[in-house]
């Protein structure tokens, strides 16, 4: 490979700082800051730089003491020389999971996400007081960051509208923390998730065994009837199963699979083939 000359190897480091700077992900501040610094690097002197880039001197020597954001994560005691208006979304979860306290930097008009803000409590769940978590109780359904956070840190569960937590998410609490099963919907969970649930939490079968059979949910009912086959009498449920359901019996109960013909369901997407008509 032919070696380049000074000028051309300037030239090269040039062109890759440009690249490097259009493809920042950083918010505005951000990017000048980068900018002033490449241009100060190429001219060497404050006063060509603050003329090349059309601003005052005092303008570049501001953002010259500017420390870039790795910086920061490193040592924060650098925290006076940050620009902290060239702080992203992105950036305060990264820097709130390592230095919490940096928490103070965070203005009241600054808005993370749900998922961001569940990013930082599931390392740092002292920072909660810092945010509204009663936002996430307008989730309607299937609540993921309620089911995360509670999880691994249930001690949130009296924050939490456990009425939003359904369906997978709900099962995949109940897995972690079978406490809260009082508190769940369990007419949201399919068939397979109490499969899963019971599998790890058997002591929620037992509670399910205790309740009248007429309590049960439907799906329980055709989750039950797999793995105790004497409640085959007892549901009356058969035409209401659907396929994905059927599969399971056809490997779990192949004879009561046969029996019901349940292998007349059919697929999703797919319409049941009508009768022959007598003409």
């Amino acid at each position: 490979m032919e070696e380049l000359s000074l000028s051309e190897t300037i030239e090269h480091q040039r062109k890759c700082r440009e690249i490097a700077a259009t493809k920042c992900s950083d918010n505005i501040y951000e990017q000048i800051r980068v900018r002033i610094v490449r241009v100060m690097r190429e001219h060497g002197y404050i006063e060509f730089a603050a003329e090349d880039l059309g601003v005052s001197v005092s303008t570049i020597r501001r953002y010259m003491r500017f420390v870039p954001f790795e910086h920061l994560m490193r040592n924060p005691s650098l925290e006076n020389r940050f620009d902290w208006r060239s702080m992203t979304n992105r950036k305060w979860v990264k820097l709130l999971r390592k230095h919490p306290d940096m928490i103070r930097h965070l203005k009241s008009n600054h808005t993370l996400r749900a998922d961001e803000v569940l990013d930082i409590l599931l390392d740092r769940p002292e920072l909660a007081p810092h945010f509204d978590l009663s936002e996430w109780n307008r989730f309607e359904d299937d609540n993921y960051y309620w089911s995360e956070l509670l999880i691994h840190h249930p001690e949130f569960a009296d924050k939490c509208d456990f009425s939003t937590i359904t369906g997978y998410v709900a099962r995949n609490l109940l897995i972690w923390q079978p406490q809260f099963f009082d508190k769940i919907r369990i007419d949201t969970l399919w068939p397979y998730h109490w499969t899963d649930i019971i599998r790890s939490q058997p002591q929620i079968e037992e509670k399910m065994s205790a309740k009248p059979h007429c309590e049960w949910p439907f799906n329980y009912w055709v989750h039950a009837v797999q793995f105790h086959p004497e409640l085959e009498d007892e549901f009356d449920g058969w035409d209401k199963i659907e396929w994905a359901d059927a599969a399971d019996f056809k490997w779990r109960q192949p004879e009561m699979y046969q029996r019901h013909h349940l292998d007349r369901i059919p697929k999703w997407g797919e319409s049941t083939p009508c009768e022959p008509q007598n003409e």
